[in-house]
Parts: C-alpha cells; sequence; structure tokens
C-alpha cells in the first residue's frame, strides 16, 4: 500500500497529521514556493515530536542553481531525517546531474528524492521523466512528481495518464521509489493507487484555510480511510 505524506510547515501540525494517519511527516515552508526550505529549528522540532514513529522528509528548494549551500544544507540534515527533496527548477539537464551529484555525495542515512514538475512545460524545466534520468546518473533513491505552480491545478490535471505511468514504470524498472503530489484531493488517490505509486503527498487538501492554513486531523484521517479501503 502506497505511503500516505503529510506536508507541515511548522511543529503545531505534527500531531493532527500523526494522529489523522500520515505514513511519512514532510517538513517544508509553503511560503518560500513548491518546495520550500524550512528553518532547521523547525526541522528539528518535528523529528523531536515524530520521536521516531513515523518516517520525516524535509525539502530543501525549488532549486535554480549549484549554489554552494547545498552541501551545507543536506550534510546538516543527513543525521535525523529520512528522505531529503530536492526540486529541479532548472532548464540544463547537465546543471542538474551536477546538482543531484553534489547533494547525493553530502548524504550517508537519508534518502534522496529528486523532484520534478508536472507544469514543467509552463516554466521551460526539465521534464519528470528526464528527471529520471538525472536520477540515474547522480545516484538518489526515488523520483517525485509535484506542480511548481499553486494555482489549482493538479498534478492529474497537467499530466496525461499514459505520462505518469511511463513515469512511473521507468522509474521502478531503474529501482527507484516513487511519489507524487501537486495539488492533490481525495478522489485522485485511487488513480495514484492504480498507477503504482508508493508515496501520495498532500498539503491543500488536509488544510483548514488552504495551503497556508492549518493541518486538519479529521481531513488527514479522510485521505487515510480512503487508502486503507482501497487497500
Amino acid at each position: 500500500m502506497p505511503k500516505l505524506l503529510i506536508s507541515v510547515r511548522s511543529s503545531s501540525e505534527v500531531l493532527n497529521a500523526l494522529e489523522g494517519g500520515a505514513d511519512i511527516i514532510d517538513v517544508k515552508d509553503p511560503a518560500k514556493g513548491s518546495l520550500g526550505l524550512p528553518r532547521i529549528s523547525v526541522v528539528r522540532e518535528v523529528v523531536r515530536i515524530v520521536n521516531g514513529l513515523k518516517e520525516v522528509s524535509v525539502a530543501i528548494g525549488d532549486v535554480r542553481s549549484n549554489a554552494a549551500e547545498l552541501g551545507y544544507v543536506v550534510t546538516a540534515l543527513d543525521s535525523f531525517v529520512n528522505y531529503v527533496k530536492i526540486g529541479f527548477a532548472l532548464k540544463s539537464v547537465e546543471e542538474a546531474i551536477a546538482i543531484g551529484r553534489e547533494v547525493v555525495e553530502n548524504v550517508r542515512k537519508s534518502k534522496i528524492v529528486f523532484v520534478s514538475y508536472a507544469d514543467y512545460h509552463k516554466h521551460s524545466f526539465i521534464d519528470p521523466i528526464t528527471v529520471i534520468d538525472v536520477a540515474i546518473k547522480a545516484g538518489a533513491q526515488g523520483v517525485m512528481i509535484d506542480t511548481f505552480g499553486k494555482e489549482g491545478l493538479s498534478s492529474f490535471d497537467i499530466l496525461p495518464r499514459h505520462y505518469l505511468q511511463e513515469f512511473v514504470n521507468k522509474a521502478k524498472k531503474n529501482g527507484f521509489f516513487t511519489a507524487i503530489a501537486g495539488g492533490l484531493n481525495k478522489h485522485h488517490i485511487k488513480d495514484a493507487v492504480t498507477l503504482g505509486f508508493d508515496v501520495i503527498g498532500f498539503r491543500s487538501a488536509v488544510c483548514v484555510g488552504g495551503r497556508n492554513g492549518s493541518v486538519s486531523k479529521q481531513l488527514v484521517a479522510e485521505l487515510r480511510n480512503v487508502l486503507n479501503a482501497l487497500a
């Protein structure tokens, strides 16, 4: 059964996500973009509250260049989180490979997830299937599709089903686990399960007050119930 990933922006949201049935607590700062890098103090507090009961992932940004601080960021996070997610907001495959290697070479414990964007065409970014090639060359463990823009369209609205299936098939053929997020709602769970995604991620759908609101235990539990029923 796929894992349910719930994104939180502060430690105050963690218990609602856990008690609602999340498998992975994902830490990010929604105010800083799709994969906004949170403050490390927030990450440490989230990890303390989770206390090993579930896995923790951290987003480190929608990366646009091979900044020197990337290696420092992943080194700092490596000792206490399970997954590090990096978004490739890039046009150059070669630059993506260089960045990917910089990230992978600076971790020992965490699994690295390369994130591509369903709305890549609108922003002239590398497409999701090409990001799998980047992951092959750089040595990541997982690949994910999200949306760069948060304007109401989901990854399923933007990408055709055959493309999503090709993404999953190619990723799994090369040994990666797969994840999908980006404006998803309850009715997207069945499609994500059918396509074979290993992780399904949510933020807006479980928040009272939208993406920048607060995580609701009840809304998380509704998603958990749908996923359990499909299993």
